[in-house]
């Protein structure tokens, strides 16, 4: 059966079923969100409009769109059931209890098409539970689909099978999850909570009876196993939080009801104390209070408080300090910092060692049961935890480090998987050979490439075996950056700066990409790995240079800058760019030069200039312009008049506007409507070399030409006097400091066209010029010198 999804229902409007109908619409499909009628409402589809109303007000964002809530209908159970009949694909989202959801399942069964695909977005019930008393075909079209919360954020999402669940059912859920979802799809064994619960849920409440046994405090955890043990800043007691503690005291229950076979079953049940705070109400962020709780000063300003686990009193943060910690926060890569701090000898290196021990030992020997290779887990646990690394990549560090190891694991018995991986296998659970990552399998005793999603692109693995891609490999490189060959006649222009900040190497190399990577190219991507695509211009160059008063230096930069923009955007050598995560300031210009864009749904744009005292200068002010419609043609066409264009542009860039996804950035014209959206990180290079090709094979026939320079009409003084006006509005009534108002006058003349007459047409150079005249008088003022430095500041702060 070839199977397919154009429509789909949610049972269930709660969080979970609001956000999933939501996240449905992100990606184009349509839904009906379906839940009771409450006994006596006179609003018979409440609860399923609370649940879109709630979404819409969801933060972070459930929708990349408001406008996308449109693709959500609702109802109810008992009028719209029937309703079922016109969908591919039903989620049951109700409340964890198997007699309801059986209930419902032999409801849905009657309305039905046979070959409609049914799931459960149970946390932990098992699949072959839920389907008792079900048809053979029902069965066969059910599985488990196990999204996190918050849905659009979270990648993980577990697929769990019943015994008759059809097998190509499985192979388009896991296609659909990837490419379309955007998920990274992890298949589970129907063991109770699966995975990531199963082994997350053991984590937690083990590290939480170790701080109460051994007398460790709320922050103290928190600051201990957060980002230098590779975990998120949340930790354990602040992500319980945002989880609700009801939530995990459901998971915690069902494993221990449902897992008596569990050696390590006991840890399941619930510490008095944490039975106490859910019985008072202190269920977390949902309540306002959890194990931290904000208080709101008579300034205006909150404080968070941290609760006392033996009073269970609020009281102010402690603040800790460790060396170990302090240690760890100076290395580069996760393994690095996890090692340093478990390598310590003070209190934080002691807890991190017990609870590391604990978590690691209990995976491994869970390992064969829940999943059917050690890579489901690790994906598990990075994907649905935020972890930087998995169990057995954890594993691997420490097998790695022969001392640390033996302090780690001294007195306890070593799993038989960590005993069979360093006699039968080569030591540790995962192996490099020629690029091709491979990892230990538990069924054959050997290893095995890594699977992936049809035709990823690694560039690491590239530039470590490039001969298996056809490739040449890293093609030059100057420190900031690098070409690399991705085949077929396509390269790849790689950042490699801190935060992917624009230096001269990145100009440079970009320069050489498009005049000279040409002679062997037919097109070039712009595109990374990392996080984010670019966090735009190197500030502290940006400090140094203006602390210096070295203007020309900062003026060659600058215009240097604009420059390498235009010759990408009039190169005749087709360039796709791939953001991800970030692209602000300089990143956004670099993108919007570009002839095409492949960007990811998680892709937060901006030109955010203003924000630290400056303006855009790489030709982002110009840019924006002509989307807004600047130029000579779209205002023939539109006969809106030359201020429309920069009112519209300095709405934007006066407050820093920055997208909170790629759609939205389509909406605020960063992206054109003609840019693609790619939903998972890890084929975004695939796809975006896939449109690299698509235009070499458009030039080659003649359909695809390099663009042409446009002219622009600007309204001039008169226009400026228009948004100067605000401006000082702003400031009389204090939304505005002086200092915005200095930025927002200098954008105003920018945007304006500075001295030009709204009759006579402007070049792109003419607004280059306007942009960098008033970056360098921004420099100039030590106010802004003054906030790029705190600037630095918090964000080193921060990084530490």
């Amino acid at each position: 059966m070839a199977y397919q999804i154009r429509k789909a229902a949610v049972i269930g409007a709660g969080v979970m079923g609001a956000a999933i109908a939501a996240h449905l619409a992100n990606v184009g499909i349509p839904s009906l969100l379906l839940d009771i009628v409450p006994e006596g409402a006179k609003d018979r589809d409440i609860i399923a409009r609370t649940g879109v109303e709630k979404a819409l007000k969801a933060r972070p964002a459930a929708f990349y769109s408001k406008r996308l809530a449109k693709l959500i209908s609702i109802g109810n159970t008992e009028d719209d059931l029937e309703k079922l009949a016109g969908v591919d694909w039903i989620i049951e989202a109700v409340i964890e209890r198997p007699d309801i959801k059986q209930n419902l399942y032999s409801r849905i069964e009657q309305v039905i098409r046979p070959e409609t695909i049914i799931s459960s977005n149970t946390s932990g019930l098992p699949a072959h539970q839920l389907v008792e008393g079900r048809s053979e075909e029902f069965r066969r079209h059910f599985l488990i689909t196990h999204f996190f919360n918050p849905v659009r954020y979270m990648r993980l999402l577990e697929l769990v099978p019943c015994v008759d669940t059809d097998p190509a059912l499985l192979q388009f859920m896991d296609h659909f999850g990837t490419e379309v979802l955007g998920k990274g799809v992890v298949f589970c064994k129907d063991t109770p909570n699966f995975i990531g619960n199963r082994i997350g849920v053991y984590g937690f409440l083990s590290t939480i009876q170790r701080a109460l046994e051994e007398g460790y405090g709320v922050n103290e955890v928190d600051t201990i196993l957060g980002t230098s043990m590779g975990r998120p800043k949340s930790a354990v007691y602040r992500t319980a939080d945002l989880s609700g503690l009801d939530t995990l005291m459901h998971v915690a229950n069902n494993l221990y009801q449902n897992a008596p076979e569990d050696p390590q079953r006991e840890t399941f049940r619930l510490p008095e104390v944490f039975q106490e705070i859910i019985k008072r109400g202190w269920l977390g962020e949902k309540s306002g209070q959890g194990f931290y709780k904000r208080v709101k000063n008579p300034g205006g300003s909150s404080t968070i408080l941290e609760l006392n686990l033996q009073t269970l009193e609020y009281e102010p943060q402690q603040k800790y300090r460790f060396d170990s910690i302090g240690t760890a926060r100076n290395l580069e890569t996760p393994a690095q910092k996890m090692l340093a701090v478990m390598s310590g000898d003070d209190r934080a290196s002691q807890f991190a060692r017990e609870t590391t021990a604990d978590s690691l030992i209990y995976a491994a020997n869970l390992a064969e049961e829940i999943a059917d290779n050690i890579v489901a887990i690790d994906r598990a646990m990075c994907l649905g935890f935020n972890f930087d690394l998995g169990s057995f990549e954890s594993w691997d560090a420490l097998l790695q480090d022969p001392q640390l190891f033996e302090r780690v694991f001294a007195g306890r018995e070593l799993p038989e998987l960590v005993q069979r991986v360093r006699s039968q296998g080569k030591g540790t659970f995962y192996i490099t050979e020629e690029g091709q990552r491979q990892y230990f399998d538990f069924k054959t005793n050997t290893y095995k490439p890594i699977p992936e999603a049809q035709g990823v692109i690694s560039l690491s693995s590239i530039k470590a075996a490039p001969q298996r891609y056809h490739s040449q490999g890293v093609v030059r490189d100057n420190g900031s950056a690098s070409l690399v060959d991705l085949g077929d006649g396509i390269a790849c222009l790689e950042f490699h700066t801190k935060m992917n900040s624009i230096d001269e190497g990145i100009i440079e190399m970009l320069s050489y990409a498009i005049e000279d990577g040409a002679k062997q190219f037919r097109a070039l991507v712009i595109g990374n790995e990392a996080p984010d695509f670019s966090a735009g211009a190197n500030l502290f160059l940006v400090l140094m240079g203006a602390r210096q008063q070295q203007w020309d230096m900062l003026e060659g930069a600058i215009n240097g800058l604009q420059q390498a923009h235009q010759t990408l955007k009039y190169s005749q050598l087709p360039v796709v760019i791939a953001p991800a995560g970030r692209a602000l300031g300089g990143g956004c210009e670099m993108i919007m030069h570009g002839h095409h864009t492949r960007v990811l749904a998680e892709s937060y744009i901006g030109l955010v200039e203003v924000g630290v005292g400056l303006i855009p200068a790489g030709g982002g002010c110009k840019e924006l312009l002509l989307r807004q419609g600047a130029s000579v043609e779209s205002q023939l066409k539109s006969k809106s008049g030359p201020f429309s264009a920069a009112r519209k542009t300095f709405e934007i860039v006066a407050v820093a506007t920055t997208s909170t996804s790629a759609v939205e950035a389509q909406e605020l014209r960063f992206l054109r409507k003609t840019d693609r959206i790619t939903v998972s990180r890890d084929i975004l290079l695939r796809d975006a070399k896939a449109d690299a090709i698509e235009l070499a094979e458009a030039k080659a026939a003649g359909t695809w030409q390099t663009p042409v320079p446009q002219q622009m009409l600007l309204p001039g003084s008169g226009g400026r006097l228009v948004l100067e006006q605000q401006i000082d509005n702003m400031l009389l009534t204090n939304k505005v400091s002086e200092h915005d108002a200095i930025i927002g006058r200098h954008l105003a003349r920018v945007l304006t066209g500075g001295d030009c007459s709204p009759i006579t047409p402007v070049s792109e150079q003419d607004v280059l010029d306007l942009e960098r005249e008033a970056f360098l008088s921004l420099c100039g003022m030590e106010k802004t010198q003054d906030r790029i430095q705190s600037i630095l500041m918090a964000g080193k702060a921060l990084r530490n």
